[in-house]
């Protein structure tokens, strides 16, 4: 993929029109496979968590993008694959490990779809677990002010500022587990830490 080559066009769009700063970006392996894991307030989402990154990512984004003929020639360009979010998809997660296992960069939102009043939601532990398997670390990102910006309740965006940041790596050692209860326990930690990274920036 080449679309990091691209990424100046959407980035020259939110400098002027919303101001976007980033914080963070050295937390953000150079190589390697690594889950980057934001909050999901608004449409903007995946292309803010991507113009602060310069390196190529891929995408688990919603399946009914892909029914739309040109935004889906569009996303898969830029490194999208669909996943269900309604149930486990099974497509969807081996896609993910592979792409983790070719050392790629995978966005996840673990809320698993936007928020309607811009607060963060429950995570679910369906990223933990990817990141797991394939030992990548996942980095917890912010993004504020994009539901100022362009909620899902509005048609077109307003010009509010924007701030994204990519917290510190949450690296994990996962072992043996006596039962599935243990196991999941261990998941829900690790939910839990990222979710209070990503919290930890958001407006009180």
């Amino acid at each position: 993929m080449r679309a990091k080559y691209f990424r100046w066009i959407p980035l020259l769009y939110f400098k002027i029109f919303h101001r976007v700063k980033f914080y963070g970006y050295e937390n953000i392996p150079d190589s390697g496979p690594v889950v980057i894991a934001p909050n999901h307030v608004s449409f903007y989402d995946p292309i803010l968590v991507g113009i602060g990154i310069k390196r190529d990512l891929r995408y688990m984004a919603w399946e009914r993008l892909f029914s739309i003929p040109v935004l889906k020639g569009i996303i898969r360009f830029f490194g999208a694959f669909p996943v269900n979010i309604t149930k486990f998809d099974k497509a969807a997660y081996v896609n993910a490990l592979k792409a983790l296992s070719e050392g790629e960069a995978l966005v996840i939102f673990p809320e698993g779809g936007r928020s309607a009043d811009g607060k963060m939601k429950d995570c679910k532990l369906g990223f933990a677990r990817i990141a797991c398997k394939t030992k990548a670390p996942i980095i917890p990102v912010t993004i504020v002010g994009a539901y100022e910006a362009w909620p899902r309740q509005r048609k077109l965006p307003r010009p509010r500022q924007i701030l994204v940041y990519y917290h510190n790596p949450v690296r994990m050692k996962m072992g043996e587990f006596a039962d599935m209860k243990a196991r999941n326990e261990f998941f829900t930690e690790v939910t839990n830490r990222v979710a209070g990274a990503i919290s930890s920036k958001l407006p009180v």
